[in-house]
């Protein structure tokens, strides 16, 4: 009998050898203290932005994690072989993605489906515990129509995660901290890809976490300065999730090197604070009836303020897919301009006011380059689509669904046609 045991001991042992590496993420349940901060973080490099991911993952190890923070890593890259870790200051803990599920054999795995990042997110949720979540996303973004793309999806096609498919993620997610924490919401959620900073986006994920930080434009292809922007929490693991945020925008726009060219190559990060941005949207909704009225009996006016208003421009091909020619208005610029543009009209100016007033909160903290040689931008940290070649699929999104936003922008579009027959 003794020799029975002693041989299933060492038959069980070796069984249990290929997962010795991850046996610190294994014993991390009930019996140990929960840790202040978990850092998710989820990169779509299955693009041209390979290299750069992989240089954002030797960031993560130059910080690592601490016995009070813990950092966890996806990483799916053009190698076919997509990786999870935990990961550690000069090191990295290698997990097999069978271990996070059990279906996933196949370790190509395709970042713009939505259950890959709620198997991921909501499994380091659960094996991970904190009292505080950060979510970092880092990849393509093209503000409405998604982010996190896939040029290999397994099936050889590419994929995106729409704003749709992001927010059923975060519901699933947050569902997870609920589990953990009681709290239910990340703490911070940082979209550290290009144009995603739009109210549109902020009023899908509105619901999933306290503040959001994101940039209005493109960012610089190796995105956000991942060591350092860690570095703050592991100093000072009990900061809250407005101190993180703030110190990211900071931190990436004090790393950026070399003065922009012209306004597309301005680089921004704002801080959202999410649980304002319905006020917002209402507000912007009651804008947009009172657009549509003051472009019949003033459209001179309103077409002056729409061509002074600082904008960014989407027409490029992004991970090898075709991105329809957008621009997208500076909410703030927009604001600014049409109540001076129609100074005399009292509805227009209260209203433009108060949206103000409000984005001042929202917005706690804006950065941006300034151009060499010119006043500083008017870039408030919000932007808002207003013209483009896909205008038929943007009224699909939960934003133009709860306002008449899309149908000012399609009247406008109209308008401002007949407006040039005429001249």
């Amino acid at each position: 009998m003794q020799n029975k045991r002693q041989m299933f001991v060492v038959v069980l042992t070796m069984l249990l050898l290929p997962f010795a590496g991850i046996s610190k993420t294994i014993a991390k349940d009930d019996g140990e203290k929960d840790s202040e901060w978990t850092v998710l973080c989820y990169l779509a490099g299955d693009n041209f932005l390979d290299w750069f991911m992989k240089e954002n993952m030797k960031e993560l190890i130059r910080t690592g994690s601490s016995n009070r923070v813990n950092v966890v890593a996806f990483l799916d890259t053009t190698d076919d072989d997509t990786k999870i870790f935990e990961v550690n200051k000069d090191d990295l803990i290698r997990i097999p993605t069978r271990i996070v599920n059990y279906s996933w054999s196949n370790s190509e795995l395709n970042t713009g489906d939505p259950l890959t990042l709620i198997n991921f997110a909501s499994w380091a949720v659960k094996k991970y515990p904190a009292k505080k979540y950060f979510l970092i996303l880092g990849g393509y973004g093209e503000g409405w129509t998604g982010l996190m793309h896939d040029m290999n999806n397994g099936q050889g096609n590419i994929d995106i995660l729409s704003l749709e498919e992001l927010e059923y993620a975060l519901r699933d997610i947050t569902k997870s901290i609920k589990d953990v924490n009681s709290k239910g919401k990340i703490d911070v959620l940082g979209l550290d890809a290009c144009y995603m900073g739009m109210l549109e986006v902020m009023y899908q994920v509105k619901d999933y976490a306290d503040y959001l930080v994101t940039s209005e434009n493109e960012e610089a292809l190796d995105g956000w300065p991942y060591d350092k922007l860690l570095e703050p929490i592991m100093d000072n693991p009990e900061m809250d999730g407005l101190q993180l945020a703030s110190n990211i925008v900071d931190i990436y726009i004090d790393s950026v090197k070399g003065t922009p060219s012209k306004m597309r190559n301005v680089l921004t990060l704002s801080v959202v604070n999410l649980g304002l941005i319905e006020e917002v949207v209402k507000e912007v909704d009651t804008l947009s009836l009172l657009l549509l009225r003051l472009q019949k009996e003033k459209p001179r006016k309103v077409i002056f303020v729409e061509r002074v208003t600082n904008r960014f421009l989407i027409s490029a091909h992004i991970a090898n897919r075709y991105v329809p020619y957008t621009v997208l208005f500076d909410l703030n610029d927009f604001l600014e301009y049409l109540k001076v543009g129609l100074v005399n009209n009292k509805e227009v100016s209260d209203l433009t006011q108060r949206l103000l007033e409000l984005l001042s909160k929202v917005i706690t903290k804006e950065r941006h380059q300034a151009l060499k040689g010119t006043y500083d931008l008017g870039i408030g940290g919000v932007s808002l689509y207003f013209a483009g070649m896909d205008t038929q699929s943007y009224r699909n999104n939960a934003f133009s669904i709860d306002t008449h936003w899309d149908e000012y922008i399609t009247e406008r579009a109209s308008a401002g046609q007949n407006l040039n027959r005429k001249n």
